[in-house]
């Protein structure tokens, strides 16, 4: 592998601001035989936090570090689609746990396989030792992001 050239934290910044939303809208983007398994990334990420367990909204859009309308939007449409359901909360009538419905589910694991064999071909794609690199940056990267939102 050839060493790669110093690069700036502004000069990867750039880059990363250049490339993270153009993988994102493949992802979106990926294609899906089944109209009711299209999900929005921000919809995607509400169900991903909801297969862990039930969440309130405001936690969900603090989680997310999204607005509490642009959550509400989501949420309003997944509960329409019948993928997540409004529980009530025994302890504060005015709490409204979200929770994933079994068809919810469904549609989030095919969304995950979907995106993740999309994202599969884009990284074969990349040389082993380059996979290492980018792992190593990748890992570095969550880490920052886990120290920031603790912050």
């Amino acid at each position: 592998m050839t060493a790669l050239p110093e690069t700036t934290p502004e000069e990867l910044a750039r880059l990363g601001l250049d490339v993270l939303p153009r993988v994102m809208r493949m992802v979106a983007a990926a294609p899906s035989e089944e109209a009711e398994h299209s999900l929005s990334i921000t919809q995607f990420r509400i169900l991903k936090r909801l297969f862990h367990g039930p969440r309130l909204g405001r936690e969900l859009a603090q989680s997310l570090q999204i607005t509490q309308p642009t959550v509400s939007a989501a949420i309003d449409s997944l509960v329409r689609r019948g993928l997540v359901e409004r529980c009530e909360a025994a302890d504060d009538r005015r709490a409204i746990p979200l929770r994933i419905t079994p068809a919810g589910t469904r549609c989030f694991e095919t969304t995950l396989q979907r995106t993740l064999a999309v994202l599969v071909q884009l990284v074969e794609q990349i040389p082993p030792a380059e996979r290492r690199a980018l792992v190593q940056g990748l890992t570095a990267l969550a880490r920052a992001l886990e120290s920031n939102s603790r912050s």
